[in-house]
């Protein structure tokens, strides 16, 4: 252990005067606050992300594979799910699965008013593991069998359940618009989910996607499009254009951000707001440790002129005061960091903190433990300290042993 260090560390625990050692106390507690605010904001942004983010990635996908339009609008066009297009898919990196997925309007009807909606058509091996999480009451669809009267079965919102009157068992009837024409069709509720998301769940009836290409009159390989889905959900956007360089041209492949915008560009915003917050939080700390510097200096006029006049260099007394105020820093950050993750953990094992789910689409705030942010906000505080404590420490070189007091009353 150097000189340096030995006289910070022993200057760090004790103080000649009693309101000094209360400043130091208030210095360690503000910066703990500081640190504490900023990783819980860090926490709950990235839970907020990876909440709405599964959210949306289990009712959909990472990536989507669609048609273009044909030009004169009068046909939808569709995409051939045949085995070129399967190995292309199949061939993207960090691939999953692919399923087709059929989309066609609809009204359906309940026991005492109509709502319209979207059915969405998914294969007998669509992945239902999302919507186990969401079950509310009754069971998954099995769209292999039909209810005792023959009727299809279809898995609806408890939004839509509620608006229309409905319960598992029910029997709804919609009708859908083909070629001109108005075709009912009557259908048996199985299931009733909450995903929370209010646009999805006002909007889309799962059934099975042989109803939907039987109404359009397509094969079994036809499909509105693909949803893929991908082992690193961060890199959908490099993975889409990847596809999209191997797919054939009458196809469009994108990630699934573009179809729901609007929800995407929220948690850009609320990025925004929690960079920020942490950023005014900065510089209260480093406002408090600039001001626990100079009262270091202060408190130690009589110590500074005696090294000096012992002959210590003006490197070596900047050394001793910075070193002192990055051990009261220290201290900041370890209460700061015990304080979030006491926090963190309390919110996330108790859920105390509720949410409107119809504004934040979630009922409680939901929190996260990213170790890469944690580390970097600590090590971020660290580094910009140091460097303006070097700074700032240089005042110490205009201070002559002649000039300074020797003695405090």
């Amino acid at each position: 252990m150097n000189l340096s260090t030995l006289i910070a560390r022993r200057w760090a625990t004790t103080s000649p005067f009693r309101h000094s050692r209360r400043i130091i106390a208030m210095g360690v507690v503000s910066i703990g606050l500081c640190i504490c605010v900023m990783i819980i904001s860090a926490c709950i942004l990235v839970g907020f992300k990876n909440e709405i983010s599964r959210k949306v990635f289990g009712f959909g996908s990472h990536i989507v594979v669609q048609p273009y339009w044909n030009e004169n609008g009068e046909e939808m066009a569709s995409v051939q799910w045949d085995s070129a297009l399967q190995a292309t898919v199949k061939a993207i990196p960090g691939y999953l699965s692919a399923q087709p997925y059929a989309m066609k309007g609809a009204l359906i009807r309940g026991k005492e008013e109509s709502f319209g909606v979207f059915f969405k058509g998914v294969p007998q091996d669509y992945d239902t593991a999302f919507f186990a999480r969401n079950l509310c009451r009754g069971r998954l669809p099995d769209f292999s069998k039909e209810n005792e009267s023959g009727r299809p079965q279809v898995f609806i919102s408890e939004l839509l359940a509620t608006r229309l009157k409905l319960d598992t068992g029910s029997r709804i009837r919609a009708y859908f618009v083909c070629g001109g024409e108005l075709r009912p069709r009557a259908f048996t509720v199985c299931g009733i989910y909450s995903t929370g998301l209010e646009r999805f769940d006002e909007t889309f009836v799962l059934c099975h996607i042989a109803l939907i290409q039987n109404l359009n009159q397509w094969n079994s390989q036809q499909a509105d499009g693909i949803d893929i889905r991908i082992s690193q959900p961060r890199k959908r956007e490099q993975s889409a254009e990847y596809l999209s360089m191997q797919l054939p041209y009458r196809y469009a492949c994108f990630p699934c951000d573009r179809l729901f915008p609007e929800i995407f560009d929220w948690l850009t915003l609320i990025d925004t707001n929690v960079w920020v917050l942490m950023s005014i939080m900065l510089i209260v700390c480093l406002i408090c440790l600039i001001s626990l510097l100079f009262i270091l200096i202060i408190e130690r006029k009589p110590h500074i002129g005696i090294l000096k006049a012992m002959g210590s260099t003006n490197r070596l007394v900047r050394r001793i005061f910075v070193k002192q105020t990055l051990i009261i820093l220290g201290r900041g950050l370890v209460w700061g960091n015990a304080a979030a993750m006491a926090v963190c953990a309390l919110q996330k094992t108790f859920g105390w903190i509720k949410l409107d789910e119809a504004v934040y689409y979630i009922d409680r705030v939901p929190v996260a433990f990213p170790l890469t942010y944690i580390m970097g906000i600590n090590l971020l505080v660290v580094l910009i300290a140091g460097l303006l404590l070097q700074v700032l420490s240089r005042i110490l070189n205009r201070m002559k042993p002649t000039q300074i007091g020797g003695n405090h009353h």
